[in-house]
This record gives C-alpha cells, structure tokens and sequence, in this order.
C-alpha cells in the first residue's frame, strides 16, 4: 500500500480544523452545553432525588445532614425546583442513580447537591474530586450524564488535589473564581486554573470562611460586573480587590433569613433575574434596589435539611450568551 494514500496521511488526509471548543458550539460531534459566564441566560440543568434508602443509611452527622431527611418530602421540593426552571423555560437533566456503594456505603446520599459534581466550561465538563470520603464516588454519577447528553469531559481533577463545583463561578468569560477553603485545596485550585487558562481565562483566588461550605455560599454573579457577596464575612480585602476589577459588589448582611432560610442560595437564570427560595423577601427586596429581579420562589424545607439550598441543589450545565 502506499504511503500516499489518506490513511497514511496522503493527500486525501483531511485534518481536523479549528478548536474543541468550536466542535462543542457547532453541536455536531458534541452536544453543544457550555458556560462562559454564570450570569448568562440559564438553557439546561441537571437534579437529583437519592434513592429513599441512601438518606437512612446512618446517622444524619454521618451522612453530613443536618437532620434526618424524608424521600417522599424531599422528592416534593425537587419536583417543585423541576417545575419551576420548567416555568422559565430551562430544561432539566435528571442526574443518573448512583452505582452500588463498593466501599463507600454513603455515596449518593448527597449528590442531591449536584452543584457540587461538576463545573461546566466552553470547552466541557470539568469532574471534580469531592473532598468528603462521604461523597467520594459521586463524580461517576457525573460523567454517566455526561456520556448519556454527549458532553466531553475537559479535565478530571486529580492526584492529591481535591475541588468541587461550587467552589469556581466565572466572572467574565476571562475570569474565573475559585474558592479555597475545606472542599477545594491548593492542588485543586491549580488544575481548575491550567484548566482556565488553555481556555483563554485566568482564576482569582478567593477564600472562603469557616462555616462555609464553597465560594457559592458567599459570592454570586449576577450580570456583567455586578456581583452579590456576604461582604461581613469575607475578606475585606478581597472585596477591595473585586471592587479594583471593576465589579460592583452588593452586600448582602448576615441575618435569619440568610443562614436559616438560605436566602443566598439563589441561581441566576438571566442577567439580572434570580430563582430564589421561600422566605427570602428581604434579600429579593435588597436585590431589586441594584436592578435585580425575583422570577420565582421555591419551597424548598426538606433541601434544607441536608445543608443545601437551591444553587447547591442546581448542576449548571449550560448557559447562552444574550450579546
């Protein structure tokens, strides 16, 4: 045979143009899921219910709840938070059912967080390496869903680095924030900005306070260079800075409704426009003065009980750009 011909890569050759990103934006070879922006229009999203078993599997301290949680109870606020992006026009994914534990007998009793199992990107998913032995084996639930919807995986993070979801939010599509703090360490915090970087962006490192779980309990975006933070309980500093970037950043005071009701724990679904949960008029009030709107509100008592609220409970899996 030949040396020209094109399996050999003859003239006949035909090379692959362009860039993985351009394959996912064209939609042929992958589905065409991404995000550049978190205060882009909200198209897709992915939640779960855990089996009725995994949330009796031990103790609720052992499983990292807050209180015992109820299938049938926590089943209504999930299909009320379905029904509500249904409402606004995102299509919801249903996060695959977690495999038979192996060594882990708890896993999947919280990936209804699945914020936490993934970090979408322009160029795909980013699996992460949950940092509790509780959730380790949650991320397979992820990438189950993504070989069911066809989106690539860009990275897996690895080696002694540990991150998860809701520990990054892009900014500006140039800009990446990762919180460092119990869920996402050093090493992980690197691989998400390698990560960023090949895709023309760079991370701000930013901490997130004891008592938190990820950078999504303290700061949200909310449109181009508008954010929302717990400014009180984050560092001055690094509000300082974030104000240098250019952002105006709404403070959000600490109160009842902020840590009992989980008021911060919104999703931004359109620049400017938030899905929020019951019992938070005052933050949804304090947002409208800065142009913000509440389109929704969701009951969500028994989501709550496990120490999550709706944005915990919201795996991004895509957004649209409105320019």
């Amino acid at each position: 045979m030949g040396v020209t011909a094109a399996a050999y890569h003859g003239p006949g050759w035909r090379a692959r143009p362009g860039r993985h990103e351009d394959d996912i934006a064209a939609g042929g070879n992958w589905a065409p899921f991404g995000v550049s922006r978190d205060f882009d229009r909200l198209t897709d999203v992915a939640l779960h219910c855990p089996p009725a078993a995994l949330l009796t599997a031990g103790e609720p301290d052992a499983l990292q709840h807050l209180e015992r949680l109820d299938h049938a109870a926590l089943r209504r606020d999930m299909d009320a938070l379905a029904e509500a992006y249904g409402t606004l026009g995102v299509t919801v994914h249903t996060l695959p059912a977690p495999e038979p534990p192996g060594s882990n007998p708890y896993r999947g009793a919280n990936a209804m967080y699945a914020r936490d199992l993934l970090w979408m990107t322009r160029a795909g998913a980013v699996i992460p390496r949950m940092a509790s032995a509780v959730r380790a084996g949650e991320e397979l639930q992820t990438l189950r869903l993504c070989a069911r919807l066809g989106i690539p995986v860009a990275r897996t993070v690895g080696a002694n680095g540990v991150f998860e979801g809701a520990d990054a939010q892009w900014l500006r599509s140039e800009l990446v924030a990762v919180g460092l703090g119990a869920r996402t360490n050093e090493a992980g915090a690197r691989q998400i900005a390698d990560e960023a970087g090949q895709q023309g962006a760079r991370v701000l490192r930013l901490s997130v306070p004891t008592g938190v779980q990820h950078l999504l309990g303290v700061l949200q975006v909310l449109d181009a260079d508008l954010l929302a933070a717990r400014t009180s309980i984050m560092d001055p500093a690094e509000i300082r800075h974030l104000r240098e970037l250019g952002f105006t950043v709404v403070d959000i005071p600490e109160s009842e409704e902020v840590s009992t009701h989980l008021a911060f724990n919104f999703v931004t679904v359109a620049p400017r426009a938030v899905l929020m949960p019951t019992g938070s008029r005052a933050t949804a009030d304090l947002l409208s003065r800065h142009g913000v709107e509440c389109v929704a509100r969701v009951p969500i008592p028994e989501l709550t009980k496990g120490a999550g609220g709706i944005a915990c409970a919201t795996g991004i899996l895509a957004r649209t750009p409105q320019d």
